[in-house]
């Protein structure tokens, strides 16, 4: 006894018939398929052996795992073949990317198949409901057209994609605004006039910054007057007035001394902005001693 399936499609006739055979080959599924070309489309009738009713085995189970390795290969094609073509799609018509849609493009399908463990198997999630969607459809019909499906049908999975197209476009939009800032500062301190050759940071175990001269001298205050801020209490407006310190004095050099696991990002931000001006005191010194 067998039951059978035809596909249809028009872009991943290839794919998916190579995937059968893997299956066929290496999962030994009861399935032989053949092929028929109709114009631009082609046909695949999959005929899948069922067993006698004398082996005991439900029929319409097997017809489910079945609908199961079948979804599956659909799913790994939509999801290694149509998936990039749609977020570039996604980039340039939605996002308005033109020059910078490959590089986009890049960055949102790194994240889409990257799954640390934060982010709970990702691609594994958009595979299962791509499955579940398949199998639901061929629950109802033995006829299942893929670019069909993936107009009309697929709607939850193409939302997750979109999700997370969202969030890539939003981390590069970010991420560019950031590298513009940085060097809008760096062209701002390389223009100006520094104040002292040699400038001295050091933060402290609770997170207090000073400055201080090459004598070792505290400066703080000579610097911090003319800036203007809100509450002192404010953790990233204190951040906020170490780096636009370091800005007003824009020092020849600068030396970190460092008591404190916080402030990285505003530290990297200073890297940047001070590139090849900074460096970190390690053995201790006088200045280390009042921190």
């Amino acid at each position: 006894m067998e039951h059978s399936v035809q596909l249809g499609t028009q872009y991943y006739h290839e794919s998916i018939c190579r995937r059968l055979r893997e299956l066929r080959e290496h999962e030994e599924l009861p399935v032989v398929f053949y092929e028929h070309q109709q114009g631009k489309r082609w046909l695949i009738d999959c005929q899948f052996q069922l067993p006698s009713p004398e082996q005991g085995e439900g029929q319409d189970t097997i017809k489910r795992i079945h609908s199961y390795y079948l979804a599956n290969a659909l799913a790994e094609t939509i999801l290694n073949q149509w998936e990039k073509d749609y977020v570039h799609r996604l980039l340039k018509k939605k996002f308005n990317f033109k020059s910078e849609a490959e590089q986009v493009l890049g960055k949102a399908m790194e994240y889409l198949n990257d799954t640390p463990a934060e982010r709970k198997s990702y691609s594994g999630n958009r595979k299962t409901a791509l499955v579940n969607q398949i199998v639901l459809c061929l629950d109802h019909q033995s006829q299942f057209d893929i670019e069909g499906f993936l107009r009309f049908r697929a709607q939850d999975y193409k939302e997750q994609v979109q999700k997370a197209v969202t969030h890539v476009v939003d981390e590069y939009i970010i991420e560019k605004e950031y590298i513009e800032f940085i060097q809008l500062l760096k062209h701002f301190v390389d223009s100006q006039t520094p104040r002292m050759h040699t400038l001295h940071v050091g933060i402290t175990s609770k997170g207090k910054f000073h400055l201080y001269n090459e004598e070792g001298k505290i400066v703080t205050n000579e610097y911090m007057d003319d800036l203007a801020f809100g509450s002192p209490g404010d953790e990233y407006c204190y951040e906020d007035m170490l780096i636009s310190a370091l800005i007003a004095v824009a020092p020849r050099q600068i030396v970190l001394h460092i008591r404190y696991e916080g402030y990285k990002d505003t530290l990297n931000t200073i890297l940047q902005v001070f590139e090849g001006r900074v460096s970190y005191c390690s053995d201790g010194c006088f200045i280390c001693d009042k921190i």
